[in-house]
């Protein structure tokens, strides 16, 4: 494992300081590069999509056999809103914070302060790979619920999945930038996975928590859900557009004051 480790740390090292003479498309793939690295050979992290799918794959058919074969609309609301929030918030926070925080204790962060690595190369290399899985595990989900396609708005289900998941992302990188360490990164997870998970997963169990869960980006999506679940037309509202404007806007924001506070912002 220490061995593992060393490699990944040396491996990282050289691809940042291998960036500082590249333009700047290769300086963002080596960022990019380096994160994938991260990612894909942490088993804990890896796991997660599949276990999001599978569970979903798992509840549909023991639901449907309890059912008589078929979900009723409530029953593939309620998967879709349970597989697709999970995603997002479990695998958007927990994997980019993650590797975030994997980085701050190899000290290849701190390489950036004396790199040419502008911080939006940083930032866009960090969220490329989660920000496709996240997006690619949704439409995972959305096929394997049960949902019938031809109700689908798949404009309105693209944009919404992707200005979710990329907040989604942004906030995990800002729990990676105030963690200590991996696990440190996880125990700053779970409050925004109580918010953003619970509240609109329970939503339809309080008239409270469902005005509340109008007001979050993960709320939004599980609303169009359940429009979908119910065969009805979604239709997107300006609250809708403001909840997710307003949380992407926030949350880099956020990201950016706590980049430049903790020194990683060259002068």
């Amino acid at each position: 494992m220490n061995s593992l480790n060393g490699n990944m740390q040396s491996m990282e090292m050289s691809a940042y300081h291998s960036a500082q003479s590249a333009g700047s498309l290769h300086k963002l793939a080596a960022v990019a590069r380096i994160k994938w690295l991260c990612i894909s050979q942490n088993a804990m992290i890896m796991i997660g999509p599949v276990l999001v799918i599978g569970m979903v794959y798992v509840c549909k058919i023991l639901y449907g056999i309890n059912s008589g074969g078929t979900l009723v609309p409530f029953m593939r609301g309620v998967l879709l809103n349970i597989g697709i929030t999970m995603n997002i918030c479990a695998e958007g926070f927990i994997m980019v914070g993650t590797s975030i925080a994997e980085e701050k204790e190899s000290h290849t962060l701190r390489v950036l302060m004396t790199s040419s690595i502008t911080g939006i190369q940083y930032f866009i290399g960090s969220i490329l790979f989660p920000f496709m899985i996240l997006m690619a595990v949704n439409y995972f989900v959305l096929f394997i619920s049960g949902i019938p396609m031809d109700i689908v708005p798949w404009g309105s289900f693209f944009f919404v999945s992707m200005v979710v998941s990329l907040t989604s992302c942004v906030l995990g990188m800002s729990v990676g930038i105030c963690a200590k360490n991996q696990m440190n990164a996880n125990l700053i997870s779970y409050p925004f996975l109580m918010v953003f998970m619970m509240v609109p997963v329970f939503g339809n169990m309080s008239e409270g928590l469902r005005r509340i869960s109008g007001f979050l980006f993960t709320g939004v999506m599980t609303g169009m859900t359940e429009c979908l679940a119910e065969g009805e037309k979604y239709v997107m509202s300006s609250l809708d557009i403001a909840v997710l404007f307003g949380e992407l806007l926030i949350s880099i924001l956020v990201f950016l004051v706590l980049y430049k506070r903790n020194g990683y912002e060259k002068d």
